[in-house]
């Protein structure tokens, strides 16, 4: 891979939890061109720890260190990074909105000195902190690409040397312009990532849409994914509203602890959004009327019901079954095929807006602002569906 000209990257290595200087130009200590990395610590930030016999644990700059004696980053091709590391480390686990809103707008400070931007952190929450930053970045005109590792970089046998390398070259890239993850072999659009295993090296992937780009002997890039360009200046939401609360169902499930937290919830405004993560298609058992009229008295004190499906791959078809259309009735919103972790940070980044009515929330969860859904005209037809309404949507490509 080649670059017509060296570009200027930052990665950033660990979140800092220190108010006083936020939104701040960030220290820099030069490596190579000129990319920036930010770094929240992780598995990939490891090493031995003397302070604790040698165990592993995140070493604050070690990986700045180790970066400084990677060859592969002083290719004449690779472009110029400079790294700017957090204090102190935190476990992804305890990295939250406020910890997403300082990594937002560190990158609005320093938007106009670089042409993309690495992010590195645990992998625990990483698709939520990805998915917050894709809504919070509006016209986001820069690739912002987030990565991490499932073995650390100090050992002799890792995929975190990869998937440095990889997010760098991506994000000296202007072919994709959004915040996305990588990891093992492929480029994912971050509001459509999910993590999904533990112990593998494929621990990310996109359920309901192909991966941005993937990497072989060549990087193959599905193009017609490709988001439109920006249609003005950076903007940053960094307020999102956290009240909100995500429900799994199971079968023969007790509705009186529901409708308890709801009817506390709407009493002391303490819950604004319930998502509800359903069977198959959006379907809840038929037989209980009364847990409808709860949804219904819920929509009614302006609590957001949305129902998404329990299902790694498709999506809510809520008009499709009696039950489902019985919830389309009582005010419940589609979430269509988008995440848990899309569903939330959207849900959240529209209620902290502040600029919205009830109405126009529960009609934006159902547009794609970011990639994060498919259109409902462009999912696949519901079972027994007709001939025509096959043909109708056979060919049509959406992002």
């Amino acid at each position: 891979i080649t670059f017509i000209s060296k570009k200027k990257i930052r990665m950033t290595i660990s979140i800092i939890h220190n108010t006083n200087s936020y939104p701040t130009k960030m220290p820099y200590t030069k490596l190579i061109q000129t990319f920036p990395r930010l770094c929240t610590g992780g598995t990939l930030t490891m090493a031995p720890d003397p302070e604790k016999n040698g165990a592993l644990a995140p070493v604050e700059g070690a990986v700045t260190e180790y970066m400084k004696e990677m060859k592969e980053l002083h290719v004449e091709a690779m472009p110029e990074v400079v790294a700017h590391e957090y204090h102190p480390f935190f476990d992804s686990s305890d990295l939250g909105p406020a910890d997403w809103a300082l990594l937002a707008n560190d990158i609005k400070a320093n938007y106009l000195h670089f042409d993309g931007f690495v992010v590195l952190m645990g992998t625990d929450t990483m698709a939520y902190a990805a998915t917050a930053l894709s809504f919070m970045l509006e016209n986001l005109g820069k690739p912002v690409v987030f990565t991490g590792s499932q073995i650390p970089l100090s050992e002799p046998y890792n995929d975190a040397r990869r998937n440095l390398i990889m997010a760098l070259i991506f994000a000296s890239r202007d072919t994709i312009n959004e915040v996305s993850i990588f990891f093992h072999d492929r480029l994912i659009r971050a509001c459509r990532a999910t993590k999904v295993n533990t112990h593998r090296l494929l621990a990310f992937d996109s359920p309901n849409l192909e991966p941005l780009a993937k990497i072989g002997i060549t990087i193959d890039e599905n193009e017609h994914l490709s988001l439109p360009p920006a249609r003005g200046a950076l903007r940053i939401h960094s307020r999102m509203d956290t009240r909100i609360l995500a429900i799994r169902l199971v079968p023969g499930f007790d509705d009186a602890c529901i409708r308890h937290m709801i009817e506390k919830g709407a009493e002391s405004r303490s819950l604004r959004a319930l998502v509800l993560q359903l069977y198959g298609t959006g379907n809840i058992p038929s037989v209980k009327g009364r847990f409808i009229d709860l949804l219904r008295d819920a929509v009614d004190s302006g609590i957001h019901v949305i129902a998404s499906t329990q299902c790694f791959t498709g999506s809510v078809m809520m008009g499709h079954y009696a039950t489902g259309q019985a919830l389309e009735g009582a005010g419940v919103v589609s979430a269509n095929d988008m995440t848990l972790e899309a569903i939330s940070c959207k849900v959240a980044y529209l209620l902290g807006r502040g600029d919205l009515r009830y109405d126009e929330v529960s009609d934006l969860m159902g547009v794609s602002l970011r990639g994060e859904v498919t259109p409902a005209e462009a999912l696949s037809p519901p079972p027994l569906s007709s001939a025509f309404q096959r043909a109708s949507r056979k060919g049509k490509k959406y992002y």
